[in-house]
């Protein structure tokens, strides 16, 4: 498997899910243990510490580079939000927001989402959009992303990853696999990222979720106390979309 942000190399290194500088943001310590949560299967995974769980996935150039980067950047965006809570998040801070989510929610979707289960089991998992990932490391968060932020206190849970309520429903139309989403409890700061394959007509981030954009304060954020269920994100296509993605996914498979 090439890297899922160059789409240049094979030759992959391991990612921690979590770095140290946005953990040390958030107060959240990379000891602690975690263990992994399968809503399909039900199935429990083996408990260890944070700072453990890692996955091979990136290149060593991005790893080390645009990612690193990046950590250290959302890193100071957080301190700097959470520090002044009156303060808007900026343009500046909302990008590095919206990067960190979709790189996050990519290196979630590969080691705890099953997308390297994809192809025996396909309506199981949730599939990070490559697309997405390499616009990403070109500093670019396609406009139909949408990010939202929530506050929380005292959550067992770290992260949710899957994929959003669609509608309508039926043969040839898009279904749930068409949004990925990914939530985070970081200390006291909540966060959602929804990733749709294409821009959907509407989509609704769960109750007591803001919209993450530049103007957002911290101490706007309402207080959630909901799970972190990726469901409860809601989004619709219309018909004449659905179409055209079946259409662009004929044309690729069979080359006409």
């Amino acid at each position: 498997m090439n890297c899922p942000f160059c789409l240049e190399t094979s030759k992959t290194t391991k990612e921690h899910l979590f770095s140290q500088p946005v953990c040390n943001a958030v107060g959240v310590d990379r000891a602690m243990d975690v263990a992994s949560y399968d809503q399909n299967s039900g199935e429990i995974g083996p408990i260890v510490p944070l700072d453990q769980r890692s996955v091979r996935l990136p290149c060593e150039e991005c790893n080390s580079g645009w990612m690193s980067d990046l950590e250290v950047q959302t890193a100071r965006t957080i301190r700097r939000w959470m520090s002044k809570p009156e303060s808007p998040l900026g343009r500046t801070g909302y990008e590095n927001m919206m990067r960190w989510l979709v790189k996050t929610a990519v290196v979630l979707g590969f080691s705890e989402g099953g997308s390297r289960r994809f192809m025996e089991t396909p309506t199981d998992v949730a599939v990070p959009d490559i697309t997405t990932a390499k616009s990403v490391r070109n500093g670019v968060v396609p406009d139909h992303v949408r990010g939202g932020a929530a506050k929380v206190h005292n959550s067992r849970y770290v992260w949710g990853t899957g994929n959003a309520t669609v509608s309508p429903t039926g043969p040839y139309l898009l279904n749930s696999r068409a949004v990925n989403v990914t939530a985070l409890n970081l200390g006291q700061l909540q966060l959602w990222v929804a990733i749709p394959i294409v821009k959907p007509e509407r989509l609704f981030l769960p109750n007591g979720v803001a919209r993450l954009h530049p103007r957002l304060a911290f101490q706007s954020l309402p207080t959630r106390t909901g799970d972190l269920n990726p469901s409860l994100v809601n989004a619709t296509f219309s018909r004449t979309t659905s179409e055209a993605v079946f259409a662009a996914v004929d044309i690729l498979a069979t080359g006409t």
